[in-house]
Parts: structure tokens; sequence; C-alpha cells
């Protein structure tokens, strides 16, 4: 994988888990996490995502965030 993959990748994975722990310890409501997912600029789909829907089902459901 490229260098610039690589840290496409990690920069969205980092952002991934800086709003759902945020979000997990109350600094955010879920509608905040949501809309700061959806105005990040980042590469979902390097991470297996087809679409930002994808990635705030994963926020929600596989985190356990309610």
């Amino acid at each position: 994988m490229s260098k610039t993959m690589q840290w496409a990748w990690d920069k969205a994975e980092d952002k991934l888990n800086e709003v759902t722990d945020r979000l997990q310890k109350g600094f955010i409501t879920q509608s905040q996490a949501i809309k700061e997912i959806e105005d990040a600029d980042e590469n979902w789909a390097l991470m297996g995502f087809e679409d930002i829907t994808d990635v705030i089902d994963y926020m929600t459901e596989e985190v356990g965030v309610q």
C-alpha cells in the first residue's frame, strides 16, 4: 500500500474513532456526531465502507451508541 493511501486510511480511522469516542463519553449528541461524519472529508472506502450511510450505521449500531 502506498504511503499516501495509508495516510488517508489512518486519517479516516482516526476521525471515526475520535467522533465515536466523544459520542460515547457524552460530549456530543448523536445528531452532532452524524453531522461531523457527513462533513468530514475522509476516504471512507479505504476502511471498507461503501458510502456515508455505512459509516453512520457502523458508528450507531456496531459501536453500540444509541
